[in-house]
């Protein structure tokens, strides 16, 4: 028999499954415990086994399990009624109460809830709130039954005869035929007192937010699959073999910790050193990795690119393969863009990676990207840090190619948003070479030019090419100039205006003409990718274990 150690979330909850389906409940629960090892940040698990442990009778665990689903998922209504419920049949009125006051605040509404709380409130004997929150009720509902005959009993318990023959009349008129009226009516003409315990009708939200177990169970695997996550973790790899596995561990311990239904994007940028068979290897055992692999290597911008079209996160957070990036920053980047950021940028601000080929390259590229984006009023110390957390709503709106990744907070400045950025660690390469050297610098510069022009010029390209034309009639016309003058007052120097003339001309028409062809080549492969929805990729193939 294959040890239960060794299987996956997804195997112990398909045996559970099947267990339950032969009606072997206490099979079942010992399976979707064993799940609950393995991935303890699934509230839906801990919501099936508080009711199965409620059919077994064993109501500690059962209270349990609710309480954890519903800490787990706190705005879902769901979890929050399906707890209350059984709260309120132990007659823990008033933590049933508080509960259910939390489900209302995700549905203020709902007159189904103010109905429940408004019973609930009556079985603390607070008959004043009952009456108000079944007044509430009526207010979003004027028709509903079990509201009105509630607030019969309230009045009827506390003693307002007028009130009490007011809602006996509007029942009479509008439910006439109905079979629970005639009692209220019946009961309303005699002496009988009030059965406490039965009359009460408490829906705990009717059909539109009911829990029924076994459908629940059934439905489960579907819905979790579907569900859409929290956070996309997006991750560019190029040969990291070694990094990959601790990498995963790292990131699933900080993201279980943190109790948010997650994906983990690996993007297999060409890799030839056995890295596709490493995560292959993850999302074998663990649904929640997804691999996109690449025909060839585009690069890491080509790769962030994929990374942000397949992911589906409400957030989506970049980092590096190489284990240089800590995965513990994580819910840092979360809180600050709690505080109502859309990016948060990480900054290294103790990096460990070489003075002369990294670190000081970085700096004067940093200092000079600010300078020239002046305009955007994005100023961040380190735009090369790959840890970055963004809204999807961010990554969504932008198309990326080149060397531009580092640019996306100058990209989401011209959306609108609020970018900041927090210090982040960094670690020293373990495994594996870098892929970044001093030869890269060039293709960066070359793309900030471009970012430049996209900033200011896109809209306007007429300003941006007199400003340089103004600029080369200028320094032409000084360059004419001084040249007379050294002809005039130094005539022994062997000087032929011609040759300089030409020399000049040559050398500020080649450089305009290249300046303009790039320029022009830029919005012309823009035109081509975008006006035919096309990547600046191609997917081979996308690995993910459907956990079926």
């Amino acid at each position: 028999m294959k040890d239960l150690n060794l299987e996956s979330f997804s195997e112990l909850y398909e045996k559970g499954l099947s267990c339950f389906r032969q009606n072997n409940l206490n099979r079942a629960v010992d399976y979707w415990e064993k799940a609950i090892e393995k991935d303890d940040s699934v509230a839906n698990i801990y919501a099936i086994l508080g009711n199965s442990y409620k059919i077994l009778n064993q109501l500690d665990k059962s209270e349990n399990m609710l309480k954890k689903a519903s800490e787990l998922e706190p705005d879902n209504i769901n979890y929050l009624i399906n707890y209350g419920k059984y709260l309120f049949e132990q007659k823990k009125y008033k933590d049933a109460y508080k509960i259910l006051k939390k489900a209302l605040q995700s549905d203020t509404d709902n007159y189904e809830i103010l109905n429940d709380l408004g019973v609930i409130s009556y079985y603390l004997r607070d008959y004043v709130n009952a009456e108000k929150l079944l007044k509430q009720s009526l207010e979003i509902f004027p028709n509903y039954k079990e509201s009105l005959i509630n607030l019969f009993y309230v009045y009827l318990e506390s003693g307002k005869s007028l009130k009490k023959a007011e809602i006996i009349s509007y029942l009479k008129e509008h439910f006439p035929e109905d079979k629970l009226v005639q009692e209220i009516i019946k009961l309303d003409n005699s002496e009988t007192d009030i059965d406490f315990d039965k009359n009460l009708i408490l829906n705990f939200s009717g059909e539109k937010y009911s829990i029924k177990p076994l459908e629940m169970i059934k439905q489960f695997e579907q819905e979790k699959l579907a569900q859409e996550p929290d956070l996309s973790i997006v991750v560019p790899i190029k040969n990291e073999r070694d990094n990959i596995p601790i990498l995963y561990k790292q990131i699933k311990e900080v993201l279980n910790s943190i109790q948010k239904f997650y994906e983990i994007i690996f993007i297999d940028d060409g890799s030839t050193d056995g890295s596709l068979e490493a995560m292959m290897k993850l999302s074998a055992l663990d649904n929640k990795v997804k691999i996109i692999q690449f025909r060839k290597n585009y690069g890491q911008t080509a790769a962030m690119s994929a990374g942000f079209k397949y992911s589906s996160g409400k957030v989506v957070i970049t980092m590096d393969g190489d284990l240089q990036n800590d995965p513990q920053d994580i819910p840092a980047l979360l809180k600050k863009m709690s505080e109502g950021y859309d990016l948060v940028s990480g900054w290294r601000k103790d990096r460990k990676d070489k003075n002369l080929t990294r670190k000081i390259p970085s700096k004067i590229a940093n200092r000079i990207i600010n300078k020239l984006i002046e305009g955007t009023h994005i100023q961040l110390h380190d735009f090369g840090c790959t840890l970055k957390a963004y809204k999807k709503n961010i990554v969504k709106n932008i198309n990326l190619y080149g060397e531009m990744h580092r640019f996306i907070p100058v990209f989401a400045a011209w959306l609108g948003v609020r970018v900041t950025e927090i210090p982040v660690h960094h670690h020293p390469r373990i495994h594996g070479q870098a892929k970044y050297n001093l030869s890269r610098v060039s293709r960066v510069i070359f793309d900030l030019l471009v970012v430049r022009f996209f900033s200011d010029y896109l809209t306007r390209p007429i300003q941006f090419f007199g400003k340089i034309a103004k600029n080369i009639f200028g320094y032409g016309t000084l360059s004419i100039f001084l040249l007379t003058v050294l002809k005039y007052f130094f005539p022994l120097i062997p000087l032929t205006y011609g040759t300089f003339l030409i020399l000049f001309g040559i050398l500020i028409s080649s450089s305009f003409h290249l300046i303009i062809l790039g320029l022009l080549g830029e919005i012309m492969m823009r035109i081509y990718f975008e006006s035919q929805n096309k990547d600046s990729y191609i997917v081979e193939k996308i690995i993910q274990n459907e956990g079926k």
